[in-house]
This record gives structure tokens, C-alpha cells and sequence, in this order.
């Protein structure tokens, strides 16, 4: 989890996702969700597009 912001009735998550290869790294950030797995699951979803979005 990279942050968490807002008060605690309606606080906002930011997850990021780090892939390291052997040429490069790459991370990326989550939109900001109310669920901490919430975010986790955006920035692995956001990383993989990027991935494969890479390969085509």
C-alpha cells in the first residue's frame, strides 16, 4: 500500500504494483479505492495491461 488518505469513515487507498526484469523495472499506481484489496487488485489489473499491451 503506497497511501491512504480521507478520514476514517471514508478513507481512499492507493496500492502499487513493482515487476523487475532483467533489463528494467516497471510500477505502476492504483486509482484511489475505499477497499485497501480493492486497490491492490486495480494495480495488478492496470500492471498487466501495461504488460501486455507492451507485447503486442
Amino acid at each position: 500500500m503506497e497511501s491512504e488518505h480521507g478520514p476514517a469513515h471514508d478513507k481512499r487507498f492507493i496500492c502499487s504494483v513493482q515487476v523487475e526484469t532483467s533489463d528494467d523495472t516497471f510500477m505502476t499506481l492504483s486509482d484511489p479505492k475505499s477497499r485497501v484489496k480493492d486497490a491492490e487488485n486495480a494495480a495488478a489489473c492496470k500492471m498487466l495491461s501495461e504488460i501486455l499491451i507492451g507485447v503486442e
